[in-house]
């Protein structure tokens, strides 16, 4: 039943995804409303699946590796609906919803069958570490939609092109400041979800430390966050160069997130073990 649930949800995250993309070239109000109410649709079906799969398995849904892909994008959906009810960021929909979708599509495309989950991982230490990073990799997909918005917006204003996207765009200052303020979450929920993980594996393995692929690759992600945002309280890093670093740094998250254990097989390996 939640996989089923699971597909309806990937339709409804593309249909809102044609949504917004008519929100961008149609001058609509009506799309702007449309858009995240869809996206809000997709999102319950997707809680409603999540929920279903607590119930009957009893763990929640982020010991594989499609229920991990799947619970991120539940995560980085309803994070950007929050954002929406307070700053009506709706153009930043056009980045997440096409997001989820894929991240949606990738789930199935690259994930494991359902089954019974390996003993090692019923502790708390599952839900705690991959909420807390995943928390936090969901701030830095908005902080990457913005820095995205950030570098078309600042394009047509130095080539003096007027579009609709220009019209429904925040200002070169507040789309700045909504960079900072997500990496600013962001980068101390990535470092609590690394912190877990190292005392998970003390636990479980009896070292903080054995260069799994991924630790490497979390290492160096926070490493890219923690030096753009030193960059920015301590240099005045700003504007174009801010939202290039942000983009930089998501892409690797991203990548390493999307094929890093098919390609670098660890022990987290297709149920993070």
């Amino acid at each position: 039943m939640d996989v089923f649930l699971l597909k309806i949800t990937a339709v409804i995250y593309l249909l809102a995804t044609g949504s917004f993309i008519l929100y961008l070239v149609l001058p609509k109000d009506s799309l702007s409303r449309l858009s995240p109410l869809l996206l809000l649709s997709g999102f319950l079906v997707h809680t409603s699946a999540l929920g279903i799969h607590f119930f009957y398995t009893g763990y929640p849904a982020v010991a594989q590796f499609r229920e991990a892909f799947s619970f991120y994008g539940w995560l980085m959906v309803g994070l950007y609906l929050l954002v929406q009810l307070k700053y009506r960021l709706t153009v930043l929909g056009c980045f997440i919803a096409p997001l989820a979708f894929l991240i949606s599509l990738a789930a199935f495309a690259f994930g494991t069958g359902s089954g019974e989950i390996p003993p090692q991982l019923k502790t708390y230490w599952l839900p705690l570490h991959v909420s807390l990073a995943f928390l936090g990799n969901a701030f830095f997909a908005l902080a990457f939609g913005v820095s995205l918005i950030y570098l078309l917006q600042e394009y047509q204003l130095k080539n003096k092109k007027i579009t609709v996207l220009h019209k429904r765009v925040p200002s070169l200052e507040t789309l700045d400041r909504l960079n900072y303020i997500f990496l600013v979450w962001g980068f101390p929920l990535m470092t609590s979800g690394i912190l877990t993980g190292s005392l998970w594996a003390q636990v479980q393995w009896g070292h903080y430390w054995s260069w799994e692929p991924r630790q490497i690759s979390s290492t160096i992600t926070w490493l890219l966050y923690g030096a753009l945002l030193h960059g920015r309280i301590t240099a005045g890093w700003r504007g174009k160069r801010a939202a290039l670093w942000t983009i930089v740094g998501f892409a690797v998250l991203l990548s390493y997130f999307l094929l890093g254990e098919a390609v670098f097989q660890g022990r987290h390996g297709g149920r993070f073990e």
